[in-house]
């Protein structure tokens, strides 16, 4: 069954609300904590982290009670701190992933 059906909390897209949240305070965060963005760096990392906890939170926290559960943890409501750190880690997410993936394409030939 999906787990967005009947939700108060979903927003568009299939974010949960307190995920998209949870990754702009992250984004948020980290516009601050680097003293020479711009206007535009700051905005685009609020906007990266919202979309990387929207979408990656679930996965992540999924991953995440699992590994703490094998380590003998009970690890229940982890949703607005995963958030919170994809948004924080979001633009160095993306920027490793796009980093990777031309280093790749390089590799093969698909990009000169």
């Amino acid at each position: 069954m999906n787990e967005f059906h009947g939700s108060p909390e979903v927003a568009a897209l299939g974010v949960k609300l307190v995920h998209l949240i949870a990754g702009v305070a992250g984004g948020i965060v980290r516009s601050l904590a680097i003293e020479n963005y711009s206007i535009m760096e700051a905005t685009s990392a609020v906007v990266v982290g919202g979309l990387t906890a929207g979408y990656g939170t679930p996965a992540a926290t999924s991953l995440l009670c699992k590994w703490l559960h094998s380590m003998g943890f009970h690890a229940v409501g982890l949703d607005g701190a995963v958030g919170f750190m994809l948004g924080l880690c979001g633009m160095t997410i993306a920027e490793i992933t796009i980093r990777c993936v031309k280093k790749w394409m390089r590799s093969t030939g698909l990009q000169t």
